[in-house]
């Protein structure tokens, strides 16, 4: 048993007030409210295991603050957490939380704003009276991968809409690839609860082994529940887009029990959905690759589907051989007894995804035709005969929807006459063409049509041409009477076929400047239809279009899930719209209703005991480092000179995530992110001088200017804090409202605000806000870092407040808009990330080069298709990612005002090569000032040759390079040495295969099981000068350097200091 489990046992033995809420009120996992804290003790008893996160309020600040210092004594704060309120207001957004309890009488607590925070089917336990969210008939579940055992992919939700709020996000944030297998395999929903199949293997190559989980979470508050490892699935380093098909079909979710198979050769095993534990094994269903059920009974598609398959984007490493059976079986789930089997090999060979149940009858496509079976007995019914062909991309499957009275099947259409292979009918067998993009011998598109068959007696009712979507099968929706066929969306009668023009779902007005759609599957519900041609495109069924969304979009060849009155949008690997895509599994709901009331800047503000009380603001000089990355050009450059030769002069354990350290005078100054805490430590022993706790995690380091330490937090707050003793200066409430949600584990504000703000020119620069299409976008504050007074605000949104139209142009793999990040400043420009404004907020054109990343500053994931650059823009999509090759790019990077030092790929390649261009090399350069980004040069009509958008000055080549250098993870630059540290670079690459040869050592070298350096580096030739050993992994950018001294946070959770 993990140490929080242990520790909640003990809590609960000692306030046995608590011990049988949590299992009285039925709850088994998610998020527990406790109104009134008595204490600490009282608080942490609820946390009785890892499935949980728990959050204290009161009205009292002193007795928040004391439970506070407990928990973190005992190494819990941030799964457990407190926070103060005003008695009335729950801080929550709508159905969220999972329990809450409320012992003490003094708070009155309106029922409707109670019920308001609970999630569907949660529960209120108030002075011993359990009150239970019912689960509003408005929302609906998504059991199977295309809803339901009809394989009919509309949610009968009339919440879910157009994506306009955070619900919760969670890791990862990042899909592993975008030329590779999906990061997703499958994802459904049940009775609250979210299960995918995904790969959490490392980020940063695709040539580490993949690590297949299923993974359990609440579906309305984001809490992971459990996982499963799964040992052999996919080989992921199959191409993109090129299947097998079978993968979202292994998994299905009814009621409180998740059916699997938990890999290519098991069985089906029934899993407890709250626990994971197992209920029961399906006895001979190994080799299982579909599952449906329906009313209790297990229908299951068994044996290879690719049996004969080949091409250039196949990898088949550890699978099992094909079978040389294949069959639809139904076996009872609660005994496992088996009803009945049928035989589909030969002539009859069952195609894949066609396996469907509805009202008693089982109904399938193979080789032969398509046919009804009894779903009792397996008797057949009826078949009709329907040829198909021979050879399929492997991404080309049939659909089947049922609905009562019609049976809707759409497929490819074989030629009689032809003599091409891709076009001839099949006989005994299919053959499939595994490539992401094309195969030779292999169509990758082919005419379909859609047949309409009587479910009586199978009698041809009516048909209609169709196309399949990009790389995904046809699209079939049916609503009530009528049929919807993708892409266009055209309206039909369902037993007629008549179409209903007038009717048709109107796509026109929508521009969507992607040449292809995503390669996956639409969905709808019963008021949209949610399109993947570029990002989640919403066309309202009557009205028609509503909005483009690219700036959210779902995985490769899953895509999104509509459910439970929201879309979910599990990672992706996407480089179009990489600017101002969100990042992560993200829970997105539908616009709210605005609060009548606003909060005016005063009320914003807080003083605190110190307000006017700092005496000593003496400024730092150019010895300290006293911000994120020492400057507001975030130069990771120290004027300090050190050592060659170091030494560790002391070490200090905290816990969990730190951040880069600050350091001025005699403090160092550093947090603990997941404990939301601000530690001031002594230069020169380590020894701790006093600490502060707020209400959200802090992920980045604060600022200290004048005798202050300024920082934002995730709970939209901006602080300023005494920098001697850590007394509060002033506290500005810079979110638009208080309104928490779930984010990576733990609550936040719906608008965080990061941990490092911008000083420059005396004035403090801070946004709070995730996505300037998220919530209203992000709020641009300018603050007087004295007192706290707001001096200016911008509004970033590309939503109009009052027509909700989506503003600024939209390109074909580009958007106007922005994600939130650290700012950074030259003095008289202030950026977020390639967004350029003025000293009075307002937005300039992109023509000032700077340092910035592509994905933000805090991305230690090293994600493929991210890196940093010194310029003024990138460029999106198809080869368009890639354009930081134009200027100094890297991994990491420090500069001074002369050169730059940087650590990453000796070339970012673009389209399908990202992963095979991974080189990476510790160079020396000049440093350049360049404009990049800039639109590809066109040949227009008439000329010769293309004319070049702008003139640039040519990229400077490094003047050192260190092609075996370590893996850099932190980097820190000195007045005349280079300091880096992380862990050597073991990894091996063969000629012929994708993955590392050395597959389990180079991930451990990687993670720096194999040893970590702390290296110094001679600016001058990139030569060794000394180097010494680590005691662990350093944190991303985690190194600062002041005072001939290097200052280093590390994995582990300690913080060091060298000289």
């Amino acid at each position: 048993m993990n140490r929080l489990g242990i520790v909640a046992i003990m809590m609960l033995v000692v306030i046995p007030v608590f011990a049988g809420v949590i299992e009285d009120s039925g709850i088994k996992g998610g998020i527990i409210v406790l109104v009134g804290c008595k204490d600490d003790k009282s608080l942490s008893s609820l946390l009785v295991n890892e499935k949980y996160l728990v959050h204290g309020l009161d009205i009292d600040a002193k007795k928040i603050a004391n439970i506070r210092d407990s928990l973190r004594s005992d190494h819990l704060y941030g799964k457990v957490s407190a926070a103060v309120f005003d008695g009335k207001n729950l801080p929550y957004t709508d159905n969220l939380v999972s329990l809450l309890v409320i012992e003490d009488s003094q708070f009155k607590i309106r029922e409707k704003e109670i019920l308001r925070v609970l999630v569907p089917g949660g529960v209120a336990i108030v002075c011993g009276r359990k009150t239970t969210k019912p689960v509003p008939s408005s929302i609906d579940e998504w059991t199977h991968f295309l809803h339901g055992a009809d394989n009919n992919a509309v949610v009968k939700d009339t919440v879910v809409a157009a994506p306009r709020t955070i619900q919760w996000v969670s890791n990862p944030r990042w899909a592993r690839s975008h030329e590779e297998a999906a990061s997703v395999s499958a994802l459904v929903s049940a009775n609250g609860r979210i299960f995918a199949i995904m790969d959490e293997a490392l980020n940063v190559s695709i040539r580490f082994m993949a690590d297949w989980q299923l993974v359990a979470r609440d579906a309305f508050n984001g809490t992971l529940l459990w996982k499963k490892k799964i040992p052999i699935w996919s080989d992921h380093l199959r191409h993109f887009r090129a299947g097998p098909t079978h993968l979202p079909r292994r998994l299905v979710a009814v009621g409180d029990k998740v059916y699997v198979t938990l890999g290519l050769d098991g069985p089906v095993s029934i899993l407890d959905a709250a626990t994971g534990d197992t209920l029961k094994v399906l006895k001979g269903t190994e080799r299982t690759e579909e599952i449906v059920v329906d009313g209790g009974v297990v229908y299951l598609a068994v044996g290879t589907s690719e049996v004969h398959r080949r091409g250039g984007g196949l990898h088949e490493r550890n699978e099992p051989k094909a079978t040389d059976f294949r069959y639809i079986t139904a076996v009872d789930g609660d005994s496992g007894r088996h009803l009945w089997k049928k035989d589909f090999t030969g002539t009859h060979f069952l195609l894949p995804m066609t396996l469907t149940v509805r009202n008693g009858s089982v109904f399938y496509q193979d080789i032969n035709g398509v046919g009804r079976l009894d779903a009792r007995t397996g008797k057949e019914i009826w078949e009709k005969k329907r040829p198909t062909v021979a050879r399929r991309m492997s991404f080309a499957s049939p659909t089947v929807v049922a609905t009562d009275d019609v049976l809707l099947v759409a497929d490819r259409i074989p030629k009689v006459d032809s003599q091409k292979p891709q076009e001839m009918a099949a006989t005994d067998k299919i053959e499939w063409g595994v490539h992401g993009w094309n195969e030779n011998g292999f169509a990758r598109r082919c005419p379909n049509i859609l047949v309409a068959y009587s479910v009586k007696d199978g009698k041809v009712l009516w048909s209609k041409p169709c196309s399949e979507s990009y790389n995904s099968a046809v699209d079939i929706f049916v609503l009530g009477d009528k049929v919807y066929i993708g892409t266009s969306w055209d309206r039909f009668d369902l037993k007629t076929g008549e179409r209903e023009e007038d009717r048709d779902v109107k796509m026109s007005g929508g521009k969507v400047g992607m040449a292809h759609h995503r390669c996956y599957r639409n969905k709808a519900s019963v008021r949209y239809v949610f399109t993947g041609r570029s990002g989640i495109e919403v066309a309202d069924m009557e009205t028609g279009w509503l909005g483009n969304n690219s700036w959210i979009r779902g995985a490769c060849q899953y895509g999104i899930m509509p459910a439970n009155g929201m879309l979910y949008a599990p990672p992706d690997a996407c480089g179009c719209f990489n600017k101002v895509k969100v990042q992560g599994f993200f829970a997105v709901g539908p616009a709210r209703e605005k609060k009548e009331e606003v909060i005016s800047d005063i009320e914003r503000l807080e003083k605190g005991p110190a307000y006017g009380k700092i005496s000593d603001s003496q400024a730092a000089d150019d010895e300290d480092w006293p911000m994120y990355r020492r400057d507001g050009k975030r130069s990771g450059g120290a004027r300090t000179t050190i050592s060659g030769t170091l030494k560790k002069s002391w070490s200090k354990k905290l816990t969990g995530r730190l951040t880069q350290p600050v350091i001025v005078g005699d403090t160092v100054y550093i947090v603990e992110t997941d404990s939301h805490t601000i530690y001031a430590l002594s230069v020169t022993d380590g020894r701790e001088k006093w600490n502060y706790t707020v209400d959200g995690r802090v992920d980045s380091t604060p600022t200290i200017y004048k005798g202050m330490v300024l920082f934002g937090s995730a709970d939209g707050c901006v602080y300023s804090l005494r920098a001697k003793d850590g007394v509060l200066v002033w506290k500005f409430l810079a979110a638009p409202e208080i309104r928490l949600v779930s984010s990576y584990g733990q609550l936040e504000s719906v608008w965080p605000v990061h941990g490092s703000v911008l000083i420059q020119n005396d004035t403090i620069y801070t946004s709070a806000g995730r996505n300037t299409y998220l919530d209203d976008g992000i709020t641009f504050y300018k603050l007087n870092p004295m007192t706290g007074n707001v001096l200016n605000k911008n509004v970033l949104c590309n939503f109009d407040p009052e027509t909700g139209a989506q503003l600024g142009p939209e390109g074909g793999f580009d958007m106007d808009g922005v994600n939130t990040d650290i700012l950074s400043g030259d003095g008289e420009n202030v950026f977020m990330k390639q967004e350029r404004f003025d000293g009075s907020l307002q937005k300039g054109a992109k023509d000032v080069p700077h340092l910035f990343g592509v994905h933000g500053f805090l991305g230690e994931e090293w994600y493929v298709r991210s890196y940093w650059l010194l310029g003024t823009n990138v460029r999106a999509g198809w080869g368009g990612w890639a354009s930081g090759n134009e200027t100094t790019f890297g991994r990491i990077i420090t500069f001074d005002d002369e050169n730059a030092y940087g650590y990453g790929r000796v070339r970012i390649a673009s389209a399908a090569t990202g992963h095979r261009a991974d080189d990476y090399h510790l160079y020396g350069v000049k440093k350049v000032h360049m404009i990049t980004g800039l639109p590809k040069a066109r040949r227009k009509k008439g000329q010769k040759e293309p004319s070049p958008a702008v003139r640039r000055p040519l990229k400077p080549e490094p003047f050192w390079a260190d092609v075996k250098s370590l893996i850099v993870r932190a980097m820190v630059l000195t007045s005349d040495k280079l300091v880096v540290a992380g862990p050597p670079d073991l990894r091996k690459k063969e000629v012929g295969i994708l993955a590392y040869s050395n597959e389990e050592e180079s991930l451990a070298s990687f993670k720096g099981e194999k040893g970590v350096m702390l290296r110094i580096v001679s600016t001058a030739d990139g030569r060794t000068v000394s180097e010494k050993k680590l005691d662990a992994m350093p944190v991303f950018d985690g190194m600062s350097a002041a005072r001939g001294r290097i200052f280093v946070s590390l994995k582990n959770g300690e913080v060091q200091c060298w000289d």
